[in-house]
């Protein structure tokens, strides 16, 4: 049994906590037992916050009074307070603390503080305190950023899964709503935004004070609040109260993007208030562009974040990057309802507000930008993620069990944000659109300003249905892995088709599966018309198609027509075959996508060579007009080209590729295609010529017509330069370095300089990863992938190890997904024998590593095993 309590705690006290029958009340973190407990004895909880914001203070100080109502009192009374080790030099502290009226000494045990019961009453408890948390530039819940353009200082909170605990006491689990009013003392010149509008405002000299409204019940990591001189702009049609607000310095920048922004929110909201039936629930909702913010975005209720590249763009944009930032301003405004008014009641269904968000995003999509293509773009932007990390040892179930919210960032990856989704698609065409919405609605308004788990959207699922799905519901959400479909055939004398089966086979042979509702394609020459069978596939490994039996021989058979379904949907040798002969002329759009996407997937599986994949890129491409399609292919080829080819095949098939990338560069009929193609030549380009071309664009002596070469693609052209250890790139790199001294050019510099091949720039920044307190996190995971770079795998693998083994470290004090982030550069900067020792040598050796961060390593090292097979496959000295 573990040690409770520290000795020095009040005899009392431990006894107390014993006699809650309790083994982890008091264990760091928040476990799930505390949650539990506080959640069934705590109510109706307040929070007033008064707090003063200095310019460049270290610490924020403030004063907090927390009103909680407790029906009796049955043990202590527990806040969350993490003191953050990271922050040695000022340190966070409590002090004055005073309960119903009476100082009370600041007992503060592992992560919490524990009031005992002798100070607590029945019915509503006060607790007034003062408390100082940190500040910095990186590894805290309240951030600080510099814009060196203008001198000016920004803040903002980031409190996202549990740390509103570093840096205010508070219940910190998200089924202890709470109301929040927030009063702030601040430089006069400086904006103050939170998740209500401001009551009042008053100034004297120098500074203002604010009083904000109060909220409307949220939880602690939707509270929010960002301060500085930022520019606002104001959405004059909009019925929400809605404001931008963005830096000073990019306010010119900004003015150009406004209309599109204004539009693409305020009819975001619109359109969900109608799917859901339920009206904006919040008083106003704001939305605050953040430079170098760690997310896209954050759904805080009523002001939220967001990333400021993901809005401003920095280069000329893409139909992709259009399509992007859509998704993202209509994922964060379909959490407003699916987040933030109906809010999972554990951190383990993460997926219920994560994948709704997404698969909102894109209904949002095929409604307000139907020409889009809505559901052939979540093939290709959602799908491929998933599918990568499903198909993996490390892969997890939807439903994450999480003990403890200190293991809550590990929830966050593919399978919530990108399975999830996928499975809502296929669940509304398994149920019926109309089904699926009345369900979501009545999900929605029961369970307004409150909690929910999976559990009761199932439920909610079976009213709206009729049916009993607790089996289909489990196996999607509480079973690990995907199906492998498989098409076969059996054909009578005549030639026609005697028996069509399909069979589901689990990927990680774990005996799973999944009930599915398919669109079955059977394609014919002309006259012929395809054939397109809707099959539900059950519990059974095998299900026939006996509505198949007679029709003729198809030329190909593609299970997953419409992408209705959920798994790996290969095609046979028959199919593929006849595919690659036809794929130029097929002129379904989204059909055209689904079967490059299977052709890949072929790829992967090493049953297609990957020079082959490449060659029909270069025989097909220029035919295709979709810029979402074509980034998607690109993509491909990039990944073909640099990981999968031995170094004999790159530089047999590079002065093609380099030379029809850069002739479509010039010449694809729209500037979007011009750009996409131009980013892949820059991935690939590796001979003189191509190498020369990159020069040729800096030196401007030649240009892609029609766009503007930014600060940003420069530096992504100097980083492509040293990574090919270019002699010029250096001198490149030196001079554009000079000339763009904002803080977006010293980041791209920083993250350029990383690619060098030189031992002592590559010991200088891994140190500094580890070391330097200073370094933004945006920055270290900006130059990961050029540290890292494929071309450099000799240089870097020295590294691999000392990453692995500072993995608990970064779980520790890093944000949501660097984790991940970090595993895919040092992982994914590898391709060979002698990686995959390392990785397996530290899974086998490290038995004490958590097992979220052990599944984390071997979701990362499929990729580099999948890379070192197919390269045995295929590879040719």
């Amino acid at each position: 049994m573990k040690l409770l309590v520290p000795l020095l705690c009040l005899f009392s006290m431990c006894t107390v906590i014993y006699a809650a029958g309790s083994s982890s009340l008091l264990e760091p973190g928040i476990s799930r037992e505390l949650a539990e407990f506080r959640a069934a004895r705590y109510r109706h909880v307040r929070y007033d916050l008064r707090i003063e914001l200095s310019p460049m203070a270290e610490n924020l100080r403030g004063e907090e009074e927390i009103r909680v109502t407790l029906d009796r009192v049955t043990g202590p009374l527990i806040l969350d307070w993490r003191i953050d080790p990271r922050q040695g030099r000022s340190p966070a502290r409590v002090w004055d603390l005073i309960v119903n009226g009476r100082a009370v000494t600041v007992n503060h045990v592992q992560d919490h503080i524990a009031i005992s019961q002798e100070h607590l009453t029945a019915g509503e408890n006060i607790i007034k305190l003062a408390f100082e948390s940190p500040i910095s530039a990186s590894g805290s819940a309240v951030t600080r950023y510099i814009d060196h353009e203008d001198g000016s200082e920004y803040l903002y909170t980031l409190f996202v899964p549990a740390d509103a605990s570093t840096v205010f006491p508070c219940f910190d689990q998200p089924d202890l709503k709470a109301r929040f009013r927030l009063r702030v003392t601040l430089p006069r010149d400086w904006q103050i935004i939170s998740n209500t509008d401001p009551e009042s405002v008053s100034s004297e000299a120098n500074v203002k004070q604010v009083r904000f409204a109060e909220t409307a019940p949220i939880s602690t990591y939707l509270f929010a609040f960002a301060a500085g001189p930022f520019a606002e702009f104001r959405d004059e049609k909009s019925p929400f109260d809605t404001r931008v607000y963005v830096r000073r310095s990019r306010r010119e920048r900004a003015i150009k993007e406004m209309d599109e922004i204004f539009r693409l929110n305020r009819e975001a909201l619109e359109f969900f208030a109608r799917y859901f039936a339920h009206p904006y629930p919040f008083k106003k909702y704001d939305l605050v562009i953040v430079p170098e913010f760690a997310y896209g975005g954050m759904e805080h209720a009523g002001a939220t974040f967001l990333r400021e590249e993901a809005i401003l763009f920095p280069s000329d944009p893409t139909a992709n990057d259009l399509l992007s930032r859509a998704e993202v301003i209509f994922h964060e405004a379909a959490h407003q309802w699916f987040g933030d008014l109906v809010t999972m009641r554990w951190f383990d269904d993460l997926w219920l507000k994560e994948g709704f968000a997404t698969f909102m995003a894109y209904k949002a999509i095929e409604a307000l930008l139907p020409h889009s293509n809505a559901w052939k773009a979540f093939y290709q932007r959602t799908k491929p993620a998933a599918y990568a990390t499903d198909a993996t040892k490390g892969t997890t179930p939807i439903y994450q069990e999480i003990a403890n919210l200190s293991a809550a960032k590990s929830a966050y990856g593919n399978i919530v944000y990108r399975k999830a989704p996928s499975m809502l698609r296929q669940a509304e065409f398994f149920l019926g659109s109309e089904v699926f919405q009345r369900a979501i609605r009545s999900f929605v308004n029961e369970y307004a300003f409150g909690n929910a788990t999976w559990s009761d959207l199932v439920r909610a699922f079976e009213r709206a249905s009729g049916r009993k799905l607790d089996r289909w519901a489990a196996a999607w959400v509480k079973k690990r892995g995907m199906a492998d479909v498989r098409v076969s055939l059996a054909l009578d004398q005549r030639g026609r088709i005697a028996k069509l089966t399909l069979t589901q086979h689990d990927i990680l042979n774990e005996g799973g599966m999944w009930p599915m509702r398919l669109k079955l394609l059977l394609a014919y020459d002309a006259p012929l018309a395809p054939k397109v069978l809707t099959v539900m596939l059950e519990d059974a490994r095998q299900t026939p198609v006996p509505e198949a039996t007679g029709l003729p021989r198809p030329l190909y058979i593609f299970a997953n027509y419409e992408d209705y379904g959920y798994g790996r949907f290969l095609l046979d040798r028959e199919s593929r075959e006849a595919v690659i002969e036809r794929l130029g002329a097929i002129e379904d759009d989204f059909l055209r996508a689904l079967l490059w996407g299977a052709l890949w997937d072929s790829v992967r599986e090493a049953e297609l060579a990957p020079m082959r994949y490449l060659e029909l890129g270069l025989k097909l491409l220029a035919r295709e007009r979709d810029e979402v399609t074509a980034q998607s292919i690109l993509n491909r080829m990039q990944i073909a080209f640099n990981r999968y080819l031995s170094d004999a095949q790159q530089r047999a098939i590079a002065p093609r590729l380099e030379s029809f990338l850069a002739e479509q560069a010039q010449l694809a009929p729209s500037l979007g295609l011009r750009i996409t193609y131009f980013r892949a030549f820059q991935a690939v380009a590796m001979t003189d010529a191509g190498r020369g071309f990159l020069k040729r664009l800096l030196r401007g002596e030649v240009s892609i017509p029609g766009m503007t070469l930014r600060s940003r693609d420069r530096f992504a052209i100097i980083t492509a330069l040293l990574a090919r250890d270019d002699p010029d790139a250096s001198a490149f790199l030196e001079e554009e370095s000079r000339q763009d001294r904002t803080d977006d050019g010293r980041r791209y510099a920083y993250a350029a300089r990383a690619a060098r091949k030189d031992e002592d720039v590559k010991r200088e920044y891994f140190n500094a990863y580890l070391n330097d307190e200073k370094l933004p996190e945006s920055w270290i995971e900006a130059s990961l992938p050029s540290f890292n770079t494929i071309h450099q795998a000799e240089l870097t693998l020295p590294y691999l190890e000392p990453a692995l083994q500072q993995l608990p470290r970064l779980k520790r004090t890093r944000k949501i997904f660097f984790v991940n982030n970090w595993l895919a550069a040092f992982i994914g900067g590898q391709c060979d024998e002698r990686a995959m020792t390392i990785v397996q040598k530290f899974l086998e050796r490290e038995h004490s590593l958590d097992p979220d961060l052990r599944l984390k390593v071997l979701e990362a090292a499929d990729e580099l095993e999948r890379c070192v097979r197919i390269r045995r496959t295929f590879a040719t000295p």
